[in-house]
């Protein structure tokens, strides 16, 4: 069926001067790979595209093609602007200008939490990942077609959000999607083990001490872990090593939910949910002016480690027992 909303995505793009694409700060697999993905499908319609993050590519993507499409800061004004995976425009960080300057502003997105507002904004809460989404725009909106390195984005854009088809988000249409862009003949063993397995020195210190530093409460139901502001400047962390530090806590037998914070700056939290079974971590993000999905969710906190801890601990609890 078609979708009017995305109709008109596709007749922005194709009818604009230039455009500017926004995946959300810290950009993962899904973010980095949808927006590679589009902005070559565009490029092949002769479109003149910028992508535009804040940070470098982080090390396990740093296979993807279409990274001549990705820029830093430029001063000019774009006429159309396309917000892609992220829910809170205050997630474009210091990008958000570009947004709101465009002549057109559209958004892409499949978050249960996303409040963006722009000129047309599409979000499918029922896609596993943005990348599935932008799989069937450019097909079926834009008449584009696929090739080997679109295909590669866009698989890691799903396997990043399905953590490899084992997250309960991945659904029949998911796995027909993976099966269409393997016919590319795609190196799937290689983005895997990019995206999943090989981890840096730097990470793998990270790793222990969040183990080391994780408490389990709630009759192992509940497990909350932490990295200070001085565990980062002494392991000298960058943005991607903290990728998947919150699922130790959710691997262990018997937790229902996890909990992961990163201190920076000194006295602000990042903090990242997660969940098994039933309790709806983007809830709990809400309460915080966060987001995200029913089983993965984040936001930010200020406050002292142990309040702040106190306060997470004060949300979570109630719903792991409604359970119970």
């Amino acid at each position: 069926m078609t979708d009017a909303t995305l109709l008109k995505v596709a007749e922005q793009l194709l009818k604009a001067r230039d455009i500017v694409i926004l995946p959300h700060l810290n950009a993962d697999g899904d973010a980095l790979g949808a927006s590679l993905a589009l902005g070559l499908a565009l490029t092949d319609l002769n479109k003149k595209v910028d992508i535009l993050i804040e940070e470098e590519v982080p090390a396990n993507l740093d296979f993807l093609p279409g990274v001549t499409l990705i820029k830093e800061h430029l001063q000019k004004q774009y006429d159309v602007a396309l917000n892609i995976d992220n829910g809170d425009i205050g997630r474009l960080g210091t990008r958000e200008h570009y947004y709101h300057h465009a002549r057109i502003k559209l958004s892409i997105d499949h978050h249960t939490t996303n409040s963006v507002a722009g000129d047309y904004t599409y979000v499918d809460t029922n896609a596993s990942a943005t990348g599935e989404i932008i799989y069937d725009f450019i097909l079926n909106y834009l008449k584009g077609s696929l090739n080997k390195d679109m295909a590669l984005c866009l698989y890691t854009a799903i396997v990043t959000d399905t953590g490899g088809f084992r997250y309960t988000n991945t659904t029949p249409r998911t796995l027909e999607i993976g099966a269409e862009l393997l016919r590319f003949g795609i190196d799937f063993y290689y983005v895997n083990k990019k995206v999943f397995d090989i981890i840096s020195k730097t990470k793998l210190a990270l790793i222990k001490q969040t183990v080391n530093s994780m408490r389990v409460l709630e009759d192992g139901k509940f497990a909350v872990s932490y990295l200070t502001y001085e565990d980062l400047h002494n392991l000298f962390a960058k943005g991607d090593d903290f990728e998947g530090l919150v699922n130790y806590g959710r691997n262990l037998e018997g937790v229902e939910v996890s909990a992961f914070l990163r201190e920076e700056p000194k006295g602000h939290f990042k903090a990242s949910l997660r969940s098994n079974d039933y309790v709806d971590v983007a809830c709990i993000a809400a309460r915080f002016n966060g987001g995200g999905h029913i089983r993965a969710a984040g936001f930010n906190i200020d406050g002292e480690l142990e309040e702040v801890i106190l306060s997470i601990t004060a949300a979570v609890l109630p719903e792991i027992r409604r359970e119970g």
